[in-house]
């Protein structure tokens, strides 16, 4: 009897430091998702964001969907934060990045807006660093490059 019972407190134990093991990581994840809200708010208030706050005017730059192919800008990600629809952090850096990437394929490195974006993605990964959130996400390369601007 006594044996069955430590079996038992056994599996209890092990059951109870699974639960605690997989709520520390949801925590964790919440921590993260918490500290995007936070990001996203101070991305949108910061001066340099004026490029990013809203999708380009296809009016405005006809041949930017030429060139995008995944454009993306502040509130679309600010929605999709609101909206819970990033499962992790890494998915919402992924986006923020993208944004910069798209930037910097567009824009020749000697414009307002790639200047503008240069400060902003500087802003943007002292901060992540400072959250403590994961910039190791699977990118591609978005920094600033000397091309000039399309046709």
């Amino acid at each position: 009897t006594t044996l069955f019972r430590s079996d038992r407190l056994g599996v209890l134990s092990s059951s109870t430091e699974n639960l605690n093991r997989r709520s520390s990581g949801r925590a964790q994840g919440v921590h993260e998702l918490s500290a995007c809200e936070q990001l996203v708010v101070e991305l949108v208030r910061h001066d340099d964001s004026w490029p990013f706050m809203k999708l380009v005017s296809k009016l405005q730059v006809p041949d930017y969907y030429d060139i995008i192919k995944r454009p993306i800008a502040l509130n679309i990600i600010r929605e999709k934060v609101n909206k819970c629809e990033y499962k992790l952090a890494s998915e919402f850096v992924s986006d923020i990045e993208l944004m910069f990437a798209n930037c910097f394929e567009y824009n020749p490195v000697e414009t307002n807006e790639a200047k503008a974006g240069a400060r902003l993605q500087a802003f943007f990964h002292s901060r992540v660093q400072k959250l403590g959130l994961d910039l190791t996400t699977s990118r591609a390369d978005s920094s600033p490059s000397p091309h000039v601007k399309r046709p």
